[in-house]
C-alpha cells in the first residue's frame, strides 16, 4: 500500500514537472516570436565615403530589448546612402553611420548629391577621360586609389629651346569616386571612360593641363599601400644612364 502511494506521488510530481516545462517552453517560444525585429547589418566591408550598395547589406532578426537606437529594418532604407566611416562585415548600421542626400532641391539647406557627399574634405571631384590601356584595362573601380602619370612635351630653357617629352608623377594615392560608361570614339580614337577623382585644387589644375596638352595614365594601388614617393620627372635621357638598372629595378 505504501509503495503505491509513493508511485502515485512520483507520477503526480512528474506530471507537474512536464506541465511546467510545457508552459515554460511555450511561453519562451511565444515571447521570442514577438520580441524579434529586423535589423540591417553589414554583409561585406564598406569603405568610408562610398555609396552603399544593396549587396553589401543583410537583414537579421534581433531582440527588441537590444535593438540599437537609430537602426534600420529595411535594406532599401540604407542602400544609396554614403558611409561616413569604414564599416566591417557584421557591423550594425545606424543613422549616425550613414548620410543620405537630400533630394528636395527647393530647400536651401540641401545636403547635395550622393557624389558630392563622397568627396573628402579639402578635395574636389574632377572627371578625366581615360582609355583602356591607360586605365589599367578598366580594372579601376570606385573606391580604389590610384597614382596619376602625366606625359607632356616641354620646351627647355636653353637659348635654342628643344622640346623634351617628360613623364612625371602628378598625383598619388587619389580616391576614385566613380567610373562612367565607356564612350566609343571614331576609328582614329580609342574608347574611353570618364573617371571622377578626388583631387586637391593644385592637383586638379596640373592634371587638367596634362590632359589637355599631353596624356594621362593611372597606376592602381594596393588598398594597404599609402606611401608617397618623391620621384623626379623621367625623360628619354634616363635610358642612357649607366645606372639605369639600379635606379629603375
Amino acid at each position: 500500500m505504501q509503495r503505491k502511494v509513493f508511485l502515485l506521488l512520483a507520477l503526480i510530481c512528474g506530471l507537474i514537472a512536464a506541465l511546467s516545462m510545457y508552459f515554460y517552453l511555450n511561453g519562451a517560444t511565444r515571447n521570442s516570436s514577438v520580441s524579434l525585429k529586423p535589423l540591417v547589418v553589414v554583409k561585406s566591408n564598406i569603405q568610408a565615403r562610398s555609396v552603399i550598395q544593396p549587396t553589401q547589406l543583410v537583414v537579421k532578426d534581433v531582440p527588441v530589448q537590444g535593438y540599437p537606437q537609430g537602426g534600420f529594418s529595411s535594406i532599401q532604407d540604407v542602400a544609396g546612402s554614403v558611409a561616413l566611416l569604414n564599416l566591417s562585415a557584421g557591423d550594425l548600421v545606424v543613422r549616425a553611420m550613414v548620410q543620405r542626400p537630400d533630394t528636395r532641391s527647393s530647400e536651401s539647406n540641401s545636403a547635395g548629391s550622393t557624389t558630392a557627399l563622397t568627396i573628402p574634405d579639402g578635395k574636389r571631384a574632377v572627371a578625366i577621360p581615360i582609355g583602356l590601356v591607360s586605365g589599367v584595362g578598366y580594372a579601376v573601380k570606385p573606391g580604389d586609389h590610384v597614382d596619376i602619370l602625366v606625359t607632356i612635351d616641354i620646351k627647355d630653357s636653353s637659348p635654342n629651346p628643344q622640346v623634351v617629352t617628360a613623364t612625371t608623377l602628378a598625383a598619388q594615392d587619389v580616391l576614385v569616386l566613380s567610373v562612367g560608361e565607356s564612350v566609343a570614339g571614331d576609328k582614329a580614337k580609342v574608347d574611353t571612360k570618364s573617371y571622377t577623382l578626388a583631387l586637391s585644387v593644385p592637383q586638379a589644375m596640373a592634371i587638367t593641363y596634362g590632359s589637355e596638352k599631353g596624356s594621362l595614365r593611372l597606376l592602381l594601388r594596393n588598398p594597404g599601400n599609402s606611401d608617397i614617393r618623391q620621384e623626379s620627372p623621367v625623360t628619354g635621357n634616363v635610358f642612357m644612364d649607366p645606372n639605369y638598372n639600379e635606379r629603375f629595378k
